[in-house]
């Protein structure tokens, strides 16, 4: 591989109220000389059940990466409370950050977001409207899992498996045990089978 992830950390307010701003640092290895720029994509899950309401934050190149250590910090802004359905606003979601080279990505970042109200009693009988200005959200950065997967930089591709790591390389041998956390990355799996296999289609 010719870039690898040494570290991702939320250097914005986490809590924060769910309209502010996101701010992320991220480190990365470049192992050799790199003709292309780096794109990076951040996505807000709004529902579990349909990525109709897939809403993304930021979309960006960065690059050309020198080899040897890189550090930058990716803005981007919440999402549109108003583009999510009310039965998924207040709830846990994911928010994806995916980085690719040539149009092929190489890595996925998920982190489970939990998004309620800051008073205990909003949360324990919901206003039938939302209230946007009483609304926060914690990113769990703690528990981020990271999908890594094999392309082609150049060279041949690596055919090797797929694997899941945690936000320090290692390799995870279960998954994250948050059940909603669980139920999205598996429906965003089956959406990208999907579109994989209807790409496929055209290519005939």
């Amino acid at each position: 591989m010719s870039i690898s992830l040494s570290e991702i950390e939320m250097v914005s307010p986490n809590p924060a109220h769910f309209a502010d701003p996101y701010q992320w640092r991220i480190r990365m290895d470049v192992l050799e000389e790199l003709d292309s720029d780096v794109e990076f994509k951040v996505v807000w899950i709004g529902s579990s059940t349909s990525n109709a309401f897939d809403e993304t934050l930021e979309e960006c190149e960065v690059g050309p990466l020198a080899p040897g250590a890189n550090e930058f910090i990716l803005e981007h802004n919440a999402p549109n409370w108003k583009l999510i359905p009310p039965e998924d606003l207040l709830s846990v979601t994911v928010i994806l950050i995916t980085v690719s080279y040539k149009e092929q990505e190489f890595l996925r970042i998920g982190y489970y977001v939990n998004v309620a109200y800051d008073k205990d009693t909003l949360n324990e009988l919901p206003p039938d409207e939302i209230h946007i200005d009483r609304l926060a959200r914690n990113v769990l950065t703690s528990k981020p899992t990271l999908v890594q997967k094999q392309i082609e930089w150049g060279g041949d591709v690596d055919m090797s498996i797929d694997r899941t790591y945690d936000s320090l390389g290692r390799l995870l041998k279960e998954k994250p045990e948050h059940a909603a956390y669980q139920k999205i990355m598996e429906e965003q799996r089956k959406r990208d089978e999907a579109e994989a296999a209807a790409n496929a289609g055209t290519m005939h």
